[in-house]
């Protein structure tokens, strides 16, 4: 495991300042992806919100170097819809709750993964009170190593904080 370093604990002060402070919403989950790149090894990611439709779990994405409109497509063939939707603030490697194997076989990895040139996925899921509010994922692209177990504790120490921002109450 890495040792986080001053660096790294003055970068994420700086995270959790700009989560509170910043007062546009998106403009902050950029900010929030782009200051993270400093901190986790990723190629890519988006950050989505729970949408209030019901035919829909995901909304309004706000993405770091990757299409900004691959909702349509998550939709209909996520395998973890379930832990998304849960209503429980996780944060978890895919690699951890599918096989390799099964995951590289599936439509969404075809579909979604491959076209991107995406190996492996991080995602933070967001919720308060049982209430999914949203998910953060990063990936890392074909022939890079899978996400370490300390990327999962730079995530932890700011699932909180993602949790309770003011703009989330207006979904709980």
């Amino acid at each position: 495991m890495r040792k986080l370093e001053t660096n790294d604990f003055i970068i994420l002060n700086n995270i959790i300042y700009k989560i509170y402070t910043m007062k546009n919403f998106n403009e902050m989950r950029l900010e929030l992806l782009t200051q993270l790149k400093l901190l986790i090894d990723f190629d890519s990611a988006d950050f989505y919100l729970a949408s209030k439709d019901p035919g829909k779990l995901l909304c309004d994405p706000v993405t770091y170097n990757c299409d900004d409109n691959l909702s349509e497509m998550y939709e209909g063939l996520d395998y973890s819809r379930g832990i998304v939707s849960s209503g429980k603030t996780l944060i978890y490697r895919e690699t951890d709750i599918i096989s390799e194997e099964a995951r590289m076989a599936t439509d969404y990895y075809r579909k979604v993964y491959k076209p991107n040139n995406w190996h492996f996925a991080l995602q933070m899921v967001v919720a308060k009170k049982k209430t999914f509010l949203g998910a953060i994922t990063f990936y890392r692209t074909i022939g890079k190593e899978d996400f370490r177990y300390d990327d999962i504790f730079v995530l932890d120490l700011l699932k909180d904080h993602q949790a309770i921002f003011k703009p989330w109450r207006h979904l709980v």
